[in-house]
Order: structure tokens, then C-alpha cells, then sequence
């Protein structure tokens, strides 16, 4: 539960795409993920390319009430390695800062490890981004370094940090819970 509320995790459509192109557009959540705000066919693009991608998994975050407020994915699968990024995104500000991040993050890496019997998951963000690097390490991710990279549409130096969890350290810590 977060704040009362449950979510669900279901797979991606092509009717979540209009939701997720005008989060494309919305300039602080780029801000917050280090990205670019996107035009419309651009998001489109990419969203389509996700759902037919085999190292992909999308997955669409939603209320009980079935209103789409975020998703979730495992990109750049590397079925050999067991390795995969994870992305989240709470697009719908009235549900930020409200648990919901850790919940999704947590449903996504029983997907991960358990059912793709991935070892190893990855993520990237921004080191001013304090929230979301609480809600990583509340669900076990360690911090694995900082690198420098031009972000965002002017290039900007930011400071991003790396972090990872192991499957073994997931399920421990599945199993202490």
C-alpha cells in the first residue's frame, strides 16, 4: 500500500502512448530524468520501438481506478549477461513523493530477477534527483559511482549517479522482509 492507495503494473498499449508523449513534453520531469522534453512523433517513436523491442519490458503504472500515472521499464536487456536498466517514471505529479516509486521499483525486479532470470539490474540518475536515489536504495540498489555528462537540451553538466542490484542481494533481502 502507499498512502492507502494500490497500484498495478500491466503491460504497456498503444493507448498509453498520447499519456506518455505529453510526459515526454513536460520540461521539469525531463529536467528530473536528465532527458530532453520530446515532440509528440518523437515519443511516439520511441514508445513504439519499446513494445516491439525483445530487450525491452514496458510497463504501464497505474491506480486501482485505472488512471495511468507512470511507467516502468527494463531497456537494454542483455539476455547472455543477465543485465538489464531499469527506468521509472512517476509522470503524474500528484503521485510523486508518495511511496508509489519503491512499490513499482520492487514489483519490477521480482519481474526481473524471478521471471527473467536476469543477475543484475542497473539504473542511471541525476545525483540532485534526492528522492528518487532514496526510493533506489530503499529497495536495495547500491551506489556504484558518479560520472560527468552533458544533459538535457543545453548540454548541461550534471553528476549522474550509477547504481546496481544483484539478484542475490534482491533475494535476500526479499527473504529478511
Amino acid at each position: 500500500m502507499c498512502d492507502g492507495e494500490s497500484v498495478l503494473l500491466r503491460p504497456m498499449t498503444e493507448r498509453d502512448l498520447g499519456t506518455m508523449a505529453r510526459w515526454d513534453a513536460d520540461q521539469e520531469l525531463t529536467n528530473l530524468m536528465g532527458g530532453v522534453v520530446r515532440c509528440e512523433d518523437e515519443s511516439r517513436a520511441r514508445f513504439a520501438k519499446l513494445l516491439g523491442d525483445r530487450n525491452s519490458v514496458t510497463m504501464a503504472v497505474l491506480t486501482q481506478g485505472g488512471l495511468l500515472i507512470g511507467d516502468i521499464e527494463l531497456t537494454e536487456i542483455a539476455w547472455r549477461s543477465g543485465d538489464a536498466e531499469l527506468v521509472v517514471r512517476i509522470g503524474d505529479p500528484a503521485y510523486r513523493g508518495r511511496g508509489i516509486g519503491a512499490r513499482i521499483v520492487s514489483s519490477m525486479l521480482t519481474v526481473a530477477f524471478e521471471q527473467l532470470n536476469l543477475a543484475r539490474v542497473y539504473l542511471r540518475v541525476c545525483a540532485d534527483n534526492h528522492r528518487a536515489i532514496r526510493c533506489y536504495h530503499k529497495c536495495g540498489f547500491r551506489r556504484e559511482g558518479v560520472v560527468r555528462r552533458n544533459l538535457g537540451p543545453n548540454d548541461d553538466a550534471r553528476m549522474v549517479v550509477l547504481m546496481t542490484i544483484l539478484r542475490s542481494d534482491f533475494i535476500r533481502m526479499e527473504a529478511a522482509s
